[in-house]
């Protein structure tokens, strides 16, 4: 291979590995990779509708109760077929006017929007419920994706932020259960020291350590965030101390 063109081979190398910076990490000797999310499907939503797919964990069972057509889409423009009544079906989403379900009709299964009528086995505070449900989802969500965490989050929704918690501590009391967890934050930190090589001769060494940056501890109660304190020296907000996340919400 000749020079020149073994020269330009590794400077596009360098170009597509550039060096790591001294950002924060969250614990020595381990590296977090992003990867793709799958789990959201992506059908093309209705505004104004509030969809239970990465939101609700597991399904959602009801009764068809009627005889009712089932539609593409809340405007009605594409029919889908025809559920018949006395049979089971999961509930997709839910807007003001209709249901989304996936069921079997007529002419084989299908997902599509049905009339509230037709629709049976959810208790009546049911859509009051999801509403609030979803509110506090979609401010969770938030801050997951900005790994921060609130008061009011549960210990599976900061883990989710923050990733595993280096320390953890746990107090059961007649008054109930106490967890406290710790999110400790590190960055690398040069270190130049003179050394003597075989010959006798001083050399300048660098060498990088990871030093505690900051940390972030939550204190729960009954699995609900009470309180939260950040030390100083981290370069980003973890803890956001002016946001309460709404109540937790029960459908069932």
């Amino acid at each position: 291979m000749k020079p020149v063109f073994a020269f330009l081979i590794f400077s596009g190398l360098l170009q597509l590995c550039p060096q790591s910076s001294s950002a924060q990490m969250r614990r020595p000797g381990v590296v977090t990779v992003e990867r793709e999310n799958r789990t959201e499907s992506r059908l093309v939503r209705e505004e104004d509708a509030i969809y239970l797919e990465g939101m609700v964990d597991g399904e959602v069972a009801i009764r068809i109760t009627a005889n009712a057509p089932v539609y593409a889409n809340l405007k009605g423009d594409r029919w889908l077929g025809n559920l018949v009544p006395n049979q089971d079906a999961v509930l997709l989403a839910v807007s003001e006017r209709a249901f989304r379900v996936r069921a079997r009709a007529k002419q084989g299964q299908v997902a599509g929007w049905v009339s509230k009528a037709a629709v049976g086995g959810l208790p009546e505070d049911f859509e009051e419920k999801l509403r609030k449900y979803h509110e506090r989802h979609l401010v969770v969500s938030e801050l997951i994706r900005n790994k921060q965490v609130a008061l009011g989050m549960t210990s599976g929704e900061v883990v989710a932020a923050l990733g595993p918690p280096d320390k953890r501590h746990s107090v059961v009391t007649g008054e109930g259960r106490y967890d406290t967890l710790e999110f400790i934050s590190y960055r690398r930190v040069p270190q130049t020291t003179t050394a003597l090589d075989a010959f006798g001769q001083a050399f300048i060494t660098t060498r990088y350590v990871e030093v505690e940056a900051g940390r972030v501890t939550v204190e729960f109660s009954e699995d609900l965030a009470v309180s939260l304190s950040e030390s100083e020296g981290l370069n980003f907000a973890n803890a956001r101390l002016d946001v309460t996340v709404p109540p937790f919400v029960f459908l069932f």
